[in-house]
């Protein structure tokens, strides 16, 4: 019954049986011994692929501390923003409550400082288009807020009264809440934009690492069978 089966399949016994033999032929010592060295040649370019493929994971890791460097430094620069902003404000306030003219060098200074830290906080922001974005609404917002006391300042002493109804009226609060409310955008799309590539790396990572294993464990296993063979070759 087999043997009708087999025809009725389309088998060539003599095909089968030739095939058979000429793996048997390649099973000869002299031809495991040929086989063995391109075996371990495998093997050893397989492991250097993996080291390579490792060095690459090791740059990615790398560059995702890069990374996250950047972002405590753009954070670190957006707290001192923050600090000069209301140190401006409470020196407006403080120069029309007590007519101190000291108030007005605190409040140069905090101008000051303002600048230098916008402008070190820009080129940090400027390879990514959405914080780009963020920074110059933020930066708009700001100058408008520090325009406005800067306003109040300069009507100098004796304005108490004035002062208070001006920062009481409500297009000016609208105005000092866009400049925190862009604050906060900023401050919250740096630490989302953070963690989402600090997510992608883990996970390239992880792939790249169990590449590397399979890739490992085939040329260890390719080795230890060009090892036999070629043992085998001699005996």
């Amino acid at each position: 019954m087999f043997a009708q089966f087999i025809p009725a399949v389309g088998i060539d016994m003599r095909q089968v049986f030739g095939r058979f033999r000429h793996l048997t032929l390649l099973l000869q010592r002299g031809h495991l011994r040929q086989l063995g060295v391109p075996t371990l040649v495998a093997a050893v370019a397989l492991l250097l692929s993996a080291i390579m493929l490792l060095s690459v994971n090791v740059s990615a890791l790398r560059d995702s501390l890069s990374w996250v460097q950047r972002s405590d430094d753009v954070l670190m620069h957006l707290y001192d923003v923050n600090n000069d902003v209301i140190g401006n404000e409470m020196s407006s306030r403080g120069y029309a409550l007590t007519d101190d003219p000291s108030f007005l060098r605190f409040q140069r200074e905090e101008q000051r400082d303002l600048a230098v830290v916008m402008a070190e906080l820009r080129p940090l922001v400027a390879r990514d288009p959405s914080q780009s974005k963020r920074f110059e609404d933020m930066r708009k917002a700001i100058a408008e807020r520090m325009h406005f006391f800067k306003r109040l300042t300069a009507l100098g002493p004796n304005h108490a009264k004035e002062v208070g109804e001006a920062i009481s009226e409500p297009a000016n609060r609208e105005s000092m809440r866009r400049a925190r409310l862009a604050v906060d955008a900023f401050r919250a799309g740096e630490v989302q934009l953070l963690a989402e590539r600090q997510a992608v790396a883990a996970r390239q990572a992880t792939r790249t690492f169990m590449l590397a294993v399979g890739i490992v464990s085939l040329a260890f296993l390719l080795g230890g069978l060009g090892f036999a063979m070629s043992v085998h070759g001699r005996a």
